[in-house]
């Protein structure tokens, strides 16, 4: 018997529309508010090459939250027309992994029934097919961090994890401008439940303050939800997991060190990885390796 699975949010057209539904996640639409805050991540890797055509679906998620000695982790990953299809993939996955009966009655595994993909949880019967997934999946990866020694971000954990959503997120708008709408899905955290309400007009701000001049922006709609929502926000969790570790091993580069290897795994996905005390660690453009 699977555990059972909640469905797949279906988006709404407009505000109007997710507050009729009143079974559907918060969302609110961020007008073309063009008023100016100061900020940013201190990079030109995200706003470069502003993209267009249709909507963009991001999926984001946050690393690290009451774990003092993990880096501070903000990521997001972006998916453009095939988003339907990874998301149906994913999904099918979980329902194929779900009927493993040599995994029934292991804790991580009725974990993963119910509850969908989680990196720091999942077996190796688990994450093994879906690092392969991934490796078959179109997608990129932006993650902002820091190790908390900044004042920069703010003087308590939900003051950075605020910060680096509005900088992540104004970053990825300046990249899309070009695009009539953003649609952002964060993971169900209620201690961040404000952001849904907040993130729309605060990163529209500090993407005009680091553009420097007033322009239309994308419409941006926030939703929060569940990774069984939203199978998809898998995938960042797993690059997160990967980075942590990674950074926590002191960014080792020693083949013979499984975390290093893991994060040589994700590295191809991620288009950017910025220290807010160290500055840009790892893009496309500058890979690693």
């Amino acid at each position: 018997m699977h555990g059972v699975v909640r469905p797949a949010l279906r988006f709404p057209t407009t505000v109007a529309a997710a507050s009729r539904a009143s079974t559907s996640p918060v969302s609110v639409c961020s007008g073309r508010s063009h008023g100016l805050t100061s900020g940013g991540i201190g990079t030109n890797e995200l706003s470069s090459g502003c993209q267009g055509w249709g909507t963009m679906k991001l999926y984001m998620d946050e690393s690290g939250n009451s774990k003092p000695s993990l880096p501070l982790i903000v990521g997001a990953v972006e998916t453009d027309a095939d988003s339907d299809d990874i998301e149906r993939r994913v999904q099918e996955l979980h329902r194929r992994l779900s009927a493993r009966q040599s995994l029934v009655g292991l804790r991580s595994f009725e974990d993963f029934r119910k509850q969908g993909f989680h990196a720091s949880n999942d077996p190796l019967e688990i994450s093994g097919p879906f690092l392969e997934l991934m490796n078959d999946l179109s997608f990129r990866a932006y993650l902002v961090l820091t190790d908390r020694s900044t004042s920069r971000a703010g003087a308590t954990e939900l003051e950075q994890l605020e910060f680096m959503y509005e900088t992540l997120l104004g970053d990825l708008l300046l990249r899309h401008r070009n695009r009539p709408e953003l649609v952002c899905l964060v993971e169900e955290n209620n201690s961040l439940k404000h952001l849904v309400d907040q993130l729309p007009p605060k990163a529209t701000r500090r993407a005009l303050a680091k553009l420097g001049r007033n322009v239309p922006l994308p419409r941006l709609q926030v939703v929060m939800a569940t990774k069984t929502q939203a199978m998809s926000m898998a995938i960042i969790d797993y690059i997160m997991l990967a980075v942590s570790r990674w950074i926590s091993a002191d960014r080792t580069t020693d083949p013979a060190n499984r975390k290093y290897r893991a994060f040589r795994e994700v590295e191809p996905y991620i288009s950017v990885l910025y220290s807010l005390e160290h500055g840009l660690i790892s893009s496309r453009k500058m890979p690693l390796h």
